[in-house]
């Protein structure tokens, strides 16, 4: 049994096996006498069929067998020899079973870095001057999120951010489409909902009112026989209720895990101050790390950047689970597709593993070490933002098969963490 490997561009490889007929026999044997047992052919009895008619009539199994038996024995073997580091499950299989075997594959790999300057870089940094603006807003959002909704006095008008019990129908070329009417929806003004500038249009109304709506659907709206054209919809305003902040009191302050009104002031402000410094520092490491991207090469395979592009589509349907919603729902309301979406992300996934390429080669030329004292903190933090102990989390990660893997990950950000902080210490 042989092999050729040949590096392609995008950090792909492209692999060769070959078997002579003597190297395949034993093993197309194997299968073909597994097949046997289990598969029927008309004529005989369930495992009594012969061997050659199973080859022929299962032909498509056994190579699919062959192909399995072969990867199994031999692609680690591959990897070690060819010191290869995949990335993606083998595609673009090409089998030829004639006097012997041969199956060409791809494979990704995981790039090589040619890495760019990283020390003695400059950007420039912002800086934050905290302000009794910044603090009341801050309080502001606070008390809004305490706000309940209150029924509003007869000749109100509707403002962004009420709440108005909206009955409509849709017309296209006035006829009414499908899914285009109710008599009872609630619908919070300024959250884009609806398309194009429905809500806005809602602003103003009172209660009993009628009237309508003039939209155009986006041109990539999911319904194809909406999609680009103009439509009205007729409205009644049911009802509106609007949101009743609370009064800023020691009382509120407790309810909201305070201990008095200057205790959240103060709090709230040393917040304000270590997040706007996080941020802060967090622009400045972008820029100095966009700028050794900027100077580095690397090749990045396509698998690579899907999967980024995926685990952010992922993380976004389970925070639209906690609001009740998922991401065909999404898909709906917005007039995206799952194919947008993923084109929109893609640029920054792309970006997202430059940078985590860069923060790996760094952290290995820097011979960054991770400690367990390191990693422990770093799980117990975890662990908190679970409300969970460090020993739960243990626990749960070892009974689902996945403590091995969250262990790396984490040393895998720790280090990343620490690379960056080697660029940040560098700068100028």
């Amino acid at each position: 049994m042989t092999h050729e490997l040949k590096k392609a561009e995008h950090s792909v490889a492209e692999i060769k096996i070959s078997l002579t007929k003597e190297e395949l026999a034993p093993i197309k044997s194997k299968i073909v006498t597994e097949l046997s047992k289990v598969v029927e052919i008309p004529g005989f009895r369930k495992g009594n069929a012969p061997l050659d008619k199973v080859e022929v009539a299962f032909k498509d199994r056994v190579v699919d067998g062959v192909v399995r038996e072969i990867l199994k024995e031999k692609f680690d073997k591959i990897v070690g020899e060819e010191k290869i580091k995949p990335v993606s499950s083998i595609y673009n299989v090409v089998t030829k079973m004639e006097n012997g075997f041969e199956m060409d594959f791809k494979v990704d790999l995981y790039p090589e870095v040619t890495l760019g300057e990283y020390k003695g870089l400059t950007a420039e940094r912002e800086t934050f001057e905290m302000s009794d603006e910044i603090l009341n807003k801050e309080i502001d959002n606070l008390l809004s999120s305490k706000a309940k909704l209150e029924d509003t006095t007869e000749g109100y008008k509707a403002e962004m951010g009420d709440v108005v019990d909206l009955a409509f129908e849709g017309f296209v070329d006035g006829v009414a489409f499908e899914g285009g009417k109710s008599n009872s929806y609630q619908l919070k003004l300024g959250t884009k909902s609806f398309i194009d500038s429905f809500e806005e249009q809602l602003v103003g109304y009172t209660t009993g009112q009628e009237g309508e709506v003039n939209v155009t659907f986006p041109a990539e709206y999911h319904v194809k026989e909406l999609a680009g054209k103009p439509a009205v919809f007729k409205v009644k305003i049911n009802s509106i209720k609007k949101f009743a902040k609370p009064e800023l009191n020691d009382e509120l302050a407790k309810e909201v895990g305070f201990e008095s009104v200057v205790d959240l002031k103060t709090k709230i402000t040393e917040n304000i101050k270590n997040r706007e410094e996080a941020r802060i520092k967090n622009m400045f490491i972008g820029k100095l790390l966009q700028q050794v991207v900027a100077n580095s090469k690397m090749e990045i395979p396509s698998s690579m950047v899907v999967r980024e592009i995926e685990n952010r589509m992922a993380d976004m349907e389970q925070q639209l689970a906690m609001q009740g919603m998922n991401l065909e729902q999404y898909f709906k309301m917005t007039g995206m597709t799952r194919e947008m979406m993923f084109n929109q992300i893609a640029p920054m996934a792309h970006n997202k593993v430059q940078i985590d390429l860069i923060l790996a080669e760094i952290a290995k030329l820097e011979k960054v070490e991770i400690s367990n004292e390191e990693l422990e903190k770093k799980m117990e933090d975890v662990a908190n933002m679970y409300r969970m102990t460090k020993e739960q989390l243990r626990q749960e990660l070892i009974k689902a098969g996945n403590f091995d893997n969250f262990k790396a990950s984490l040393e895998n950000e720790l280090r990343a963490e620490k690379a960056a902080e080697i660029v940040v210490n560098n700068a100028k």
